[in-house]
């Protein structure tokens, strides 16, 4: 069996509709990738630091959505809380009501990382790091979600550096469009997989020639590169070969993580199949589902 850790943080989502709808709920980049990875694979693990305010019972409703969410590293501090504002136009606008100092001390740090990362490992009622023939699993993939830039320069390398000679696992990456300096570009040598956005793959390569950029990053280190073009698809490049994948047409009633959800089905079709192109048609079609109702609830509601 192979598993997938999905690195990130837990938020509080605040939706505002032009007609003045307002719809909260939890979320965060590791949770929306991690429920799309359950739509994919069994084994699906997360490391996001949670509050001292979220409610017992929407850990319940993670963990029967079936997420091993027993290495949530507990913060005695509020969870991150997001107001999303979504305009008639179709964009929208982020208001990280908490601060940019709470969200870093809400993001993964190495010390928050399970201790089991790379060995094989049984996550079940007989206990960490126990091996159990088949029901023994190896986590193959490690997927590090947009945090605080500090966090991720911290982390990205440590996570690479554990890998050793013989790769233990793969690393799959995702940035944020905000704060997007020269730091972030050096991450992209320490993944073996990186899934920026258009804009954040045009601002890091400095071009609008996304097959460009994508040969760019692909000229840093990673094997694979996917570049995310929200409802025009992505670009896959393996292997020297470049790829155009569309995506799945739908009308979003909420769009809040879609780029998250695909990641986390991208990571785990491909840790499968090994086959990006597939991993990315696959993808598509999850990240249909997550925009298929408010914040999690198009997952969940189609958790296996």
């Amino acid at each position: 069996m192979t598993a997938l850790l999905c690195v990130g943080n837990v938020t509080v989502d605040e939706a505002v509709f032009p007609d003045g709808r307002r719809v909260v709920q939890a979320g965060g980049d590791a949770i929306f990738a991690a429920l799309a990875a359950h739509q994919i694979i069994d084994d699906v693990r997360v490391c996001a630091p949670i509050g001292n305010d979220l409610p017992a019972s929407t850990l319940g409703e993670w963990q029967a959505a079936g997420l091993d969410i027993s290495d949530l590293p507990r913060r005695d501090q509020p969870t991150i809380h997001n107001v999303v504002t979504y305009r008639v136009d179709g964009t929208r606008s982020w208001d990280l009501t908490t601060g940019e100092a709470h969200f870093d001390r809400m993001s993964v740090y190495p010390p928050d990382i399970p201790d089991w990362l790379g060995k094989r490992s049984q996550k079940n009622g007989a206990g960490e790091g126990s091996e159990s023939g088949a029901d023994a699993a190896v986590v193959g993939g490690v997927l590090v979600s947009a945090m605080s830039n500090a966090s991720m320069v911290a982390l990205v390398p440590w996570l690479a550096a554990r890998q050793g000679a013989d790769p233990a696992y793969k690393i799959y990456l995702d940035l944020q469009e905000d704060g997007l300096g020269p730091e972030m570009r050096l991450l992209v040598k320490h993944c073996d997989v990186f899934l920026p956005s258009e804009v954040e793959a045009r601002i890091l390569a400095g071009t609008d020639d996304l097959a460009a950029a994508a040969r760019a990053f692909a000229a840093d280190g990673p094997g694979v590169v996917v570049i995310k073009r929200a409802e025009k698809g992505c670009l896959v490049l393996d292997g020297g070969t470049l790829t155009e994948v569309p995506a799945e047409v739908v009308t979003p009633v909420d769009s809040t993580g879609a780029g998250d959800a695909f990641c986390g089905a991208f990571a785990a079709a491909h840790l499968s199949s090994g086959d990006a192109v597939e991993a990315a048609k696959r993808a598509a079609g999850v990240a249909r589902l997550a925009v298929s109702g408010h914040g999690t609830s198009g997952l969940i509601g189609a958790a296996r």
